[in-house]
């Protein structure tokens, strides 16, 4: 919880101490105080949570204030698991309708992190895990499935009811003070462009098409994490290179493919989310691979996450040599360890976000290079004129960019603000350029 929060709730329960005691769960229940006694338990938790909540969102009350109301509402024993069902039913409902906003389970949490509370942030993921819980494996795609796998992974419990079980008083307003702060941004959440079929449709499964496909992918992978593990830049920047080069030349056989008239598609959207801090230069990090691989990148500040536009499998790669090459700039810009001015002030930050931004640039003129070369490379030994062929391929991206963000903007880079981060961030580029390798052949 943050200091603003904690501090706005002390300076509430000081306030609450100082006021008559009454409103909801005080002086008897809020059912009893409108006649609503003779309602089953369960239209009484209804009726008490949606009550809460156009309160709270009237009068601004804090959320603990207004869950200890709530809990306080009613002495029946089977009081809190009449709430843990509505919860429940609500949550549904409302994560359902972030859904059809265009929005998947990372994109909501990073958005969630930026402006909630982390109690408020846990309630979504298991609203989100509970409501996606509700689908067959048919009936979601393999991302849908990924981002499911991922819930679980990070949820204890597989929905509200089964989080309540147990719990003491306490525990339960914690709850559901963070279920309540949740609704609200699930309500009010903005509408973006939807990568995905929505769950409950038929839908085809997003991956890699055939066994080639799938070796390529492994193969990438397998390269990349031995580029991470490896204590040398020698080697790293060896690893590295031959990655990049079997992502372009795949890529180009696909193109390839693709004019013959076999496997053919449009272009696919995939969303990769901008982790804290220094999200603006790991944006641009990002925006160079996917220029340099043929996807347009957007990005977009408030949601932290940048929606990338390409051919399927070259957004998988782009993805994965991102979170790689991050993983390595990382890696070498905290060995520097904490940077202060001759005066003694920290320029930790300063020196951190001029070194992201000047290896996003080196690494984009790196990448971009090696990408021609393997392109002149496959030019060569097929004796095909690549050029139009990639061209199309560009076109149709920019087609769907276009068609998906229809009022793009664009924006300015990072500053570069300090002279040593940037000679760091280009040196270590430099460590990780990516020159031409020995051939690799798809096993």
């Amino acid at each position: 919880m943050g200091k603003n929060n904690q501090q706005r709730r002390k300076t509430k329960a000081k306030s609450r101490k100082q006021r008559p005691q009454s409103g909801p769960g005080r002086g008897g229940s809020a059912a009893e105080q409108d006649g609503l006694s003779g309602l089953p338990i369960e239209g009484r938790a209804r009726y008490a949570v949606l009550t809460i909540l156009q309160e709270t969102a009237r009068e601004e009350l804090d959320w603990v204030d207004a869950a200890s109301h709530l809990e306080g509402q009613s002495s029946d024993e089977g009081w809190p698991a009449a709430l843990a069902r509505t919860f429940g039913e609500l949550g549904d409902d409302t994560v359902a309708h972030a859904w059809q906003q265009g929005w998947m389970p990372r994109e909501v949490v990073s958005a969630f992190r930026k402006s909630l509370s982390a109690e408020a942030v846990r309630a979504a993921k298991t609203m989100m895990r509970g409501q996606l819980a509700r689908y067959p494996e048919a009936q979601l795609s393999d991302r849908w499935r990924a981002h499911r796998e991922e819930l679980v992974d990070q949820t204890e419990f597989e929905d509200i009811a089964a989080a309540v079980r147990g719990l003491g008083r306490w525990d339960r307003i914690v709850l559901w003070a963070g279920a309540l702060e949740a609704f609200p941004m699930f309500s009010t959440i903005p509408s973006i462009p939807k990568v995905e079929p929505l769950p409950g449709s038929p839908v085809v499964a997003h991956g890699f098409k055939g066994a080639e496909s799938s070796k390529i992918y492994t193969k990438i992978q397998a390269l990349l994490a031995k580029a991470e593990a490896t204590g040398s830049d020698a080697e790293a920047e060896a690893f590295t290179a031959k990655a990049q080069q079997l992502i372009a030349r795949h890529s180009v056989n696909e193109a390839l493919l693709s004019q013959t008239g076999h496997g053919k598609r449009e272009p696919d959207a995939l969303r990769v989310i901008i982790e804290r801090p220094y999200e603006m230069p790991k944006s641009e990090l990002l925006a160079q691979i996917a220029s340099a691989n043929h996807c347009r990148p957007v990005y977009w500040p408030d949601g932290g996450f940048t929606t990338l536009i390409g051919d399927r499998d070259d957004l998988r790669s782009v993805e994965l040599l991102y979170n790689s090459l991050l993983v390595q700039a990382t890696a070498t810009m905290t060995r520097a360890g904490s940077v202060s001015s001759k005066a003694g002030r920290s320029q930790t930050r300063s020196f951190r976000q001029s070194f992201l931004a000047s290896f996003a640039g080196r690494i984009g003129e790196r990448l971009r290079a090696s990408a021609g070369d393997t392109t002149r490379e496959v030019a060569e030994e097929t004796g095909t004129d690549l050029v139009p062929v990639m061209r199309q391929r560009d076109e149709r991206v920019d087609a769907r960019t276009e068609e998906l963000f229809p009022n793009l903007k664009y924006g300015r880079g990072t500053r570069i603000t300090n002279y040593e981060g940037h000679v760091a961030g280009l040196a270590a580029a430099d460590a990780a350029r990516l020159t031409a390798g020995e051939p690799i052949t798809p096993s």
